[in-house]
């Protein structure tokens, strides 16, 4: 029989998919990493069973003990399905702007959910950020802390990054990824750039984020809200490594939305808004390359979480992201 033993062991592995939409015909061979195929779908998973299973392996985390964390949504629900198997107690704090799907989803686990207001900045004691170190520190709780955790690179340099290599037969010529933590991003590409240091390793920042501006002259700039999830950030985080980073890409948020939706609707592959973001950053870089080329990105999460906003006809008209044709 081929079965498996726990849903935790089909975290990773994930499959790459060609790309068509957006790349010229002549242009180079492109392919997504579909994380959406991941057990509560999204490249979370990995990180929130690496670092759970090693702080077990180092006796600093025990059945019944409750580990908290910010997100977005993703982490939150990976932490959450990857706490609930381990017998721990889970508590999220995510920003209001986090769709209703990623809070059920988070929930269905059995974990508590603690919203903030998403103009709270990164420093504000209100900001989910704030509000989970707080926790954290107060009652003693096991902090993930994606945004800064050393181990949230190395997960993706143990899978991520060995998964591409592999899946291309080491012929990868560019990586091209979402930074939000700047761990999936960091990770991969630190492995790939160890293999062959000529793969060109592009990160890509929705429009508001501060990471693009810093990538390039490494300084922090102000950033302002925008509505795409799960990547950009109002502040540097540690686990971004930005001397990996080759290019930085910036995409709008009706960029992102309006690729995704056209992805989804003209190859069947339905992925989140900054899925939107990096087939856009594809296509732009894509524009320079031959078939010779061989570009990988990675589609984070899926479409299923964002049925109440990117693909909503309403939401989108509502903030003016639909084409007039489309209206």
């Amino acid at each position: 029989m081929r079965v498996r033993e726990s849903i935790l062991e089909l975290v990773g592995n994930t499959p790459l998919v060609r790309l068509r939409t957006g790349i010229p015909t002549n242009g180079p061979q492109a392919f997504v990493k579909l994380e959406y195929v991941n057990p509560t779908g999204s490249v979370k998973d990995r990180m929130t069973l690496h670092i759970i299973r090693k702080a077990f392996k180092e006796g600093r985390i025990k059945r019944g003990d409750t580990v908290i964390d910010n997100t977005s949504g993703n982490t939150g629900s990976a932490l959450a399905m990857v706490a609930s198997m381990h017998g721990l107690k889970a508590i999220l704090v995510a920003p209001d702007k986090t769709s209703q799907e990623k809070i059920d989803l988070i929930k269905s686990f059995g974990a508590e959910v603690i919203i903030t207001p998403t103009e709270a900045a990164h420093h504000d004691p209100r900001g989910c950020y704030m509000v989970a170190r707080t926790l954290a520190k107060k009652h003693d709780y096991f902090d993930l802390d994606q945004y800064d955790s050393q181990e949230n690179v190395q997960a993706h340099y143990l899978s991520t990054g060995p998964e591409i290599w592999n899946d291309t037969d080491g012929k990868v010529t560019h990586f091209v990824a979402g930074i939000g933590t700047g761990g999936t991003f960091s990770g991969a590409a630190k492995f790939l750039k160890e293999k062959n240091q000529k793969i060109r390793c592009i990160a890509v920042d929705p429009e508001g984020s501060i990471f693009a501006d810093y990538i390039r002259d490494r300084k922090e700039t102000e950033g302002h809200t925008y509505k795409v999830e799960g990547i950009g950030s109002d502040v540097i985080t540690k686990a971004l490594h930005a001397d990996l980073v080759d290019e930085v890409v910036t995409v709008s948020d009706a960029d992102s939305f309006n690729r995704a939706r056209l992805i989804a609707r003209t190859e069947g592959i339905s992925g989140g808004g900054s899925s939107g973001s990096v087939a856009i950053a594809m296509e732009r870089v894509a524009k320079g390359l031959g078939p010779e080329s061989i570009m990988v990105g990675i589609f984070a999460d899926a479409g299923i979480r964002y049925l109440t906003k990117c693909y909503n006809d309403d939401w989108m008209r509502k903030h003016g992201f639909l084409p007039v044709e489309q209206e």
